[in-house]
């Protein structure tokens, strides 16, 4: 098999109502099968009407229209484009009749994607060869592609685990789920129960989540783990950020969507025998960089750069009225196609008829909602009263404790106010060092790489500055601290875990680790009135209108009370437990010597 487009002229994989159907109870189409035909990209926060996001920036920065359309190194600053996927190791991931299909028709294979159609430029003619072309380039880079694992069989464990960990980690965050949650959690999932509710739910969810092309039909097993694993090392942008898998959840994620996917592909798959042709890699290799594809993909890291040739006007000089030109209705042959809707390309229109404003420097405000919306933070956080996962999504996000926790035990935390909440010292732990509190939830908080979330710390902190957030702490006491938090005091131990040592109850975040986390000034704010900082928290309020509920300890003074708590806790993992801790434990052995004075 020297030439790939042998027998193989067709879609890859079914589309529209004619595709099998999943045994699943909603019984829908899975991946890119629900749709007919290329439909715009989807950018949820877009819909949201976020203050002080401008859509067309937006659009500029995910379409990536600086790679071809030059810019001022002010504009680039601004809009952060999103970098596209590095393909110096696409052969070691990917299957090769999948990319032709891809190359040849990417809003068919994936409707939805931000892939233009770059070979539309070609004549019809020439566009088969110029795939098959391009794909033999791609494949000369490492044409030794890993050996995939043996398939899990139908209903293994290991399948089943990555059945509930794609719906419970993250991954249904942006991308569709394809089972009910009740299905998959019994009753303390929620949502519908009725067979044709569960359906129109899901279905209504898959119109407004990112779509997967066929999976089964893209990856080799082994590589849609490894990609898994480190998204990032293929997709530097952060879009497809990394959900802290290990390598046994990555295997089983694998397993459970290629076994799914594989019940659309309309034929077995297998390109054993198929190697590089020479000829065609070196045509290939040129039309890589005439047609478009070097100005958007790097090759990677250990391979040579390949300069584009193509030609665009800068970015600064288009007309964005003008007939012609991506932002056409009906493109020309001579610009890639796109598929935006009639919202989107005003939005573009609009932002290209202000290049002055592209050219400043946006206050921080505007730099944090920029990045929430164009990494989707938003699907799991809300902010400001904006954002969050919707009623039938949230379903999804469920706790892993045996207690109920209510909302905050499985819901990740709202951000308004987080650069008040958050020393920056943790805010750059959470965003880039994968730091966590919250065992607890099932849903984990993704990385999106340094490059792409590094200067989020500062500009929170910046938006969010409020007077007395940098205020010392007033002298507390630490011993009367100790017997706040004890079972003499208010038993905050009765819930929190301390260090190694689990609560007496329900076991929720680490008192330990409070000042190493939080602002003085919020913890404050946040103990006099729990509800006003988080609505719907479980914290007790126990200073009520500013009135201490334990008045034997300090007096009953709640400025000298709550100072004393954080001064006892800003010991951190010196501090020794607190009276009634290790007295209550079940067979306690490991008491910490040491006094509180």
């Amino acid at each position: 098999m020297d030439h790939l487009a042998t027998n193989h002229r067709q879609p890859v994989f079914p589309r529209g109502a004619g595709a099998t159907r999943s045994t699943f109870l909603w019984c829908g189409l899975l991946g890119a099968s629900l749709w007919a035909g290329p439909r715009p990209p989807l950018f949820p926060a877009l819909d949201l009407d976020l203050p002080g996001l401008a859509p067309g920036e937006v659009l500029l920065a995910e379409l990536d229209c600086t790679a071809c359309h030059a810019a001022a190194p002010a504009v680039l600053d601004r809009l952060r484009p999103k970098p596209a996927p590095r393909l110096g190791q696409v052969a070691a991931r990917l299957d090769p009749l999948h990319v032709r299909a891809w190359l040849l028709d990417p809003l068919g294979v994936k409707p939805g994607t931000t892939m233009p159609a770059v070979l539309h430029r070609l004549p019809p003619a020439q566009r088969e060869t110029a795939a098959d072309d391009l794909v033999h380039f791609l494949w000369s880079l490492e044409n030794e592609p890993t050996s995939p694992p043996a398939s899990a069989a139908p209903g293994s464990f290991l399948r089943q685990q990555g059945r509930i960990l794609y719906h419970q980690t993250g991954c249904v965050a942006c991308h569709p789920p394809y089972e009910g949650p009740r299905a998959l959690f019994g009753l303390a999932g929620g949502g519908p129960s009725d067979p044709d509710a569960i359906q129109y739910v899901l279905r209504q969810l898959q119109d407004n989540s990112q779509p997967l092309p066929n999976l089964a039909a893209k990856y080799q097993p082994a590589g849609l783990a490894r990609f898994l694993l480190d998204p990032l090392a293929v997709r530097p942008g952060g879009r497809m950020p990394a959900l802290n898998l290990t390598e046994a959840e990555a295997r089983a994620i694998t397993a459970y969507l290629q076994a799914e996917h594989a019940r659309e592909l309309a034929e077995p798959r297998s390109t054993r025998g198929w190697v590089v042709d020479p000829t065609q890699a070196k045509r290939g290799r040129a039309l890589f960089a005439e047609v478009g594809c070097a100005a958007c993909h790097e090759l990677g890291p250990d391979q040579p750069a390949l300069p584009s040739r193509l030609v665009a006007k800068p970015l600064a000089e288009l007309d964005p009225d003008a007939a012609t030109g991506c932002l056409a209705t009906t493109p020309p042959p001579t610009a890639p196609r796109y598929v935006l809707s009639a919202a989107q390309r005003t939005a573009l229109q609009e932002t290209l008829r202000h290049p002055d404003r592209l050219r400043t420097t946006p206050p921080p405000a505007e730099r944090v909602v920029h990045t929430l919306a164009t990494l989707n933070c938003l699907a799991c956080h809300s902010r400001d009263g904006w954002g969050g996962p919707g009623a039938s999504r949230s379903d999804f996000f469920q706790t892993l404790s045996d207690y109920d926790l209510g909302d905050e035990g499985r819901l990740p935390p709202h951000l308004s106010g987080v650069g008040h909440k958050l020393r920056p010292e943790w805010l750059a732990e959470v965003l880039t060092n994968a730091g966590t509190v919250r065992p607890y939830m099932g849903v984990r908080m993704p990385q999106f790489g340094t490059v792409n979330v590094g200067p989020l710390t500062a500009e929170l902190l910046a938006a969010d500055a409020r007077p007395g957030r940098l205020n010392p702490a007033p002298p507390g006491e630490v011993k009367a601290g100790a017997e706040l938090v004890g079972v003499n005091g208010y038993a905050c131990i009765q819930c929190h875990r301390f260090g190694p040592h689990p609560s007496l109850g329900i076991s929720v975040m680490d008192l330990t680790r409070m000042t190493q986390r939080l602002h003085w000034d919020w913890f404050r704010r946040y103990l006099e009135n729990p509800g006003l900082l988080r609505a719907g928290t479980r914290m007790p309020a126990f200073w009520p209108e500013g009135q201490a509920s334990v008045t034997h300890i300090l007096e009953g003074d709640t400025a000298r009370q709550i100072a004393s708590i954080w001064a006892y806790l800003s010991l951190a993992a010196e501090a020794p437990p607190p009276p009634g801790l290790l007295e209550n434990l079940p067979q306690a052995t490991d008491r910490t010597a040491g006094g509180y004075e």
